[in-house]
């Protein structure tokens, strides 16, 4: 029986998970089955998911972590380079979560063989982020560099994503209900994040600022926006074809890297380098890592813990005030 289709069902209503982290559950799970019918051809076996076993896993992900040849739908043949460990931690947490719900909820195996195996670890590193200079110069280059109608829009934009850290699916997704007023200008976001879970984000000065400017010539483009156009969301096409539609998140990253090379940035950027460096900045100016957490929308801590990185400084100050045993 197949059970992939209501392991979707199931991810998607029950557990809240994204409908991007279920379709990269569902990729994972048929090329592991794909895998599996494969090597049953080559050594007559073909283990149904009741049989399934970590020995399976284990030369599932060890065929995937080396050189081998794979056949395309049309008949060719091609070398495929071993995948990384990010990969493979992937396949693994997706295959643990399959198999949980085989045994949870299909109730066809009483255990999970995917838990036998350990993810391989990855080397702890600081993600790339842009310094409080950067960005300035990208906010200069969306005002000098951009077109009068869409000027207001793309400055706003990259100060207000800056400011609040939000992933680009959740700035597009953001609704004029979901923001939250004190003394008539914009104080907080309701956000919906990853799984469907919401939070609450308070905006900076900068932010609302820079949000408060974009809604005064919102107002005017959704005005004048077709009956057709669902105008509701808060960040607007400001002309054109598509004026008074949502900018969708290809149109940020479009707009993102259209500014780079503009301001001078040898770095490429794109909206995630921008939450990068809202979190590194907040930080560095002493944000607490349970609330930067919740702002952030990360289901650990450990996540939110790759911005707890030391400049060299903050290293040598630690050394200096380390008390004297040896004597003199």
């Amino acid at each position: 029986m197949d059970y992939t289709r209501q392991f979707g069902s199931y991810q998607l209503v029950e557990i809240g998970k994204g409908e991007k982290t279920v379709a990269a559950y569902a990729d994972d799970v048929r090329r592991f089955r794909e895998w599996l019918d494969l090597h049953a051809v080559e050594r007559g076996l073909a283990p149904g998911w009741e049989e399934v076993n970590a020995r399976h896993i284990r030369g599932y992900t060890a065929w995937l972590s080396s050189e081998r040849i794979q056949t395309r739908k049309d008949g060719t043949r091609v070398t495929m380079k071993p995948v990384g460990g990010k990969y493979l931690r992937r396949v693994t947490a997706s295959l643990r979560v399959w198999f949980d719900y085989l045994r949870d909820v299909e109730k066809v195996r009483p255990d999970n063989p995917a838990r036998e195996i350990k993810a391989p670890k990855l080397p702890k590193r600081h993600p790339g982020a842009l310094t409080t200079d950067e960005v300035s110069q990208l906010i200069k280059a969306a005002v000098e560099h951009s077109r009068t109608s869409e000027r207001l829009r793309n400055w706003t934009l990259v100060a207000f994503l800056f400011h609040t850290g939000l992933r680009v699916s959740e700035l597009c997704e953001l609704r004029i209900t979901d923001i939250q007023h004190r003394d008539r200008l914009p104080h907080a976001l309701r956000v919906i994040g990853k799984g469907n879970k919401e939070r609450r984000v308070i905006l900076s000065a900068e932010a609302k600022r820079a949000l408060h400017q974009w809604l005064q010539e919102r107002a005017h483009i959704e005005a004048s926006a077709p009956l057709e156009v669902d105008a509701s969301f808060v960040w607007l096409v400001p002309a054109g074809k598509k004026r008074g539609e949502g900018i969708s998140p290809a149109g940020v990253r479009a707009l993102l890297r259209r500014l780079g090379p503009l301001a001078n940035l040898t770095k490429r950027v794109y909206p995630h380098l921008l939450r990068h460096s809202f979190a590194t900045e907040a930080v560095k100016h002493g944000a607490k890592i349970h609330g930067l957490k919740e702002v952030l929308g990360h289901s650990s801590i450990a996540t939110t813990g790759v911005y707890l990185h030391a400049d060299e400084g903050e290293l040598e100050q630690v050394a200096a005030v380390m008390p004297s045993v040896l004597g003199r």
